[in-house]
């Protein structure tokens, strides 16, 4: 199971969305660069603009081919064909030898007449008929076209005598004269061209248009900008996913005690600094585990020293001075010696006892796989059977427990049990396990000699079973009065 699926998909959009909140932000700083260049002023979308641009774009050109004898009429129909309506063009950018412009255009017609008013050439789109190159023009086709027209052919250069707007389209009907190039004939009139404009721009229309196209070509950049932006940010965060598992992966074989492998992370960037302080932890952890069981070890070898001092050495020495003394005994007085051969046998079978306790302590106990309760009853009854010390056993049936559970609870019993038949003189011993919805509670008690609680216990069994306990998140507490027993209460929540 993944369990940074919800980590990488968290990734992934915040990567799609600083992408595309870093596009708009770039859209915006070329707009405030860009759309100042766009909006023209005023007076060159109108008429006398129009007349204006066109005569500063290509007069000069036309002034030397219709000055020209003959005029070169292959000429004039190529630059004709290459019109293309074009009002205004403005540059963009410029980036080496690519360039990004934007120009303003009109749906355009166009005719040139010589100054003899025979028709040199038009787009070859003209809507009027009778119109034939090599032919007389008679501006009367076009209503509205005579007075521009013979203005331009008299030489008039007042942009407001030079066109003509009627209809509902407002089509805009403009003619420009073309004065003779040649030395001495400036003023004469080589020739007029007329445009027909059915839609000239305005204004007003360029806002609309550029919104339009910047609207629709923002969404597609947009689209393409997030698909990009998901591909990348699912890449990286699949990366980090990928990183952020194999922590996860070693850190559980932590968990569970295992320190034979270390997170391998050589990306060199801070995730890579954190696993390291984490493979440097798990050293030091493992190294602080190795050193409490050495000590673990070496108490329990102490403790079993002690007891085997305390006990079977000191019953196992009785034992011999007894079978010394009675073979002494043995050919003067063997009544007598009778006597202390008993009592070595009675010796020796307590330090049979003793021994076979120590050896059930260190013996493990089979508790995983087999209900606890019953466990518990068995090995309390057959304890009771060794030591002779009755036993009243009161233990609900409950099989919900973790193994943690069972091997705390079990450890500290045999311990409490262990303790009552060396040291405790009891005749009766009471065990009870009780379950709660939380928590599980065990009672060890005795009617043994007791002991004063307020003196300081330097045994390492009961504080064993005090830490047990308290290492899960347990209470554990004991009662004692001198001559009148002692009672130990185990309280272990049930989900350890």
């Amino acid at each position: 199971m993944n369990i940074f699926h919800k980590l990488r998909w968290q990734l992934t959009l915040s990567y799609i969305i600083v992408t595309v909140c870093a596009f708009l932000v770039v859209i915006l700083i070329l707009g405030g660069i860009i759309l100042p260049r766009l909006f023209l002023p005023d007076n060159i979308l109108t008429p006398e603009g129009i007349i204006e641009v066109l005569h500063e774009s290509n007069y000069p050109l036309w002034s030397h081919i219709l000055s020209q004898s003959p005029i070169d009429t292959n000429l004039v129909r190529y630059l004709l064909e290459e019109s293309n309506g074009t009002i205004t063009s403005n540059y963009i950018l410029r980036i080496g030898s690519l360039e990004f412009f934007v120009r303003t255009a009109a749906s355009m017609r166009a005719l040139v007449i010589g100054a003899d008013g025979i028709l040199l050439g038009n787009t070859g789109h003209i809507d009027a008929p009778n119109l034939n190159v090599g032919q007389p023009f008679d501006p009367g086709i076009y209503q509205g076209l005579e007075a521009p027209y013979h203005a331009a052919m008299a030489g008039e250069t007042e942009a407001k005598q030079l066109y003509t707007i009627f209809g509902e389209g407002k089509r805009l009907l403009l003619a420009l004269p073309i004065f003779d190039e040649t030395v001495g004939n400036e003023n004469q009139v080589a020739g007029v061209i007329v445009v027909i404009l059915e839609s000239s721009p305005t204004q007003k229309d360029i806002p609309a248009h550029i919104l339009n196209i910047a609207g629709r070509s923002l969404l597609i950049l947009l689209l393409g900008i997030g698909i990009m932006g998901a591909i990348f940010g699912y890449i990286f965060a699949k990366r980090l996913d990928t990183r952020f598992n194999r922590i996860s992966t070693v850190t559980d074989l932590w968990s569970a005690g295992d320190f034979s492998r270390y997170i391998d992370d050589s990306s060199g960037d801070e995730i890579t600094s954190f696993t390291q302080h984490l493979n440097n932890m798990a050293k030091q952890l493992q190294n602080l585990l190795r050193r409490r069981q050495e000590m673990a070890i070496s108490e329990e070898r102490n403790r079993l020293a002690r007891d085997l001092h305390d006990s079977a050495k000191q019953q196992a020495l009785a034992a011999s001075f007894e079978l010394g003394t009675a073979l002494t005994l043995f050919d003067r007085d063997a009544e007598n010696a009778r006597k202390h051969l008993v009592e070595a046998e009675m010796l020796v079978d307590s330090v049979r006892k003793e021994l076979t306790n120590l050896v059930d302590e260190l013996r493990p106990q089979p508790i995983e796989g087999e209900d606890f309760s019953d466990f518990l009853k068995e090995y309390a009854i057959e304890w009771s059977h060794r030591s002779g010390i009755e036993l009243k056993i009161d233990i609900e049936k409950d099989e919900k427990l973790s193994l943690e559970t069972r091997e705390i609870l079990f450890r500290i019993a045999q311990e409490a049990m262990a303790n009552i038949a060396r040291h405790s003189s009891a005749n009766n011993t009471d065990l009870s396990l009780e379950y709660g919805t939380s928590k599980v509670t065990m009672i060890v008690k005795d009617d043994g000699c007791g002991f004063d609680t307020s003196l300081p216990q330097n045994g390492i069994g009961l504080r064993s079973m005090r830490e047990r306990a308290e290492a899960v998140g347990g209470m554990f507490i004991i009662e004692s009065v001198v001559n009148h027993g002692t009672k130990i209460s185990v309280t272990l929540p049930r989900k350890v």
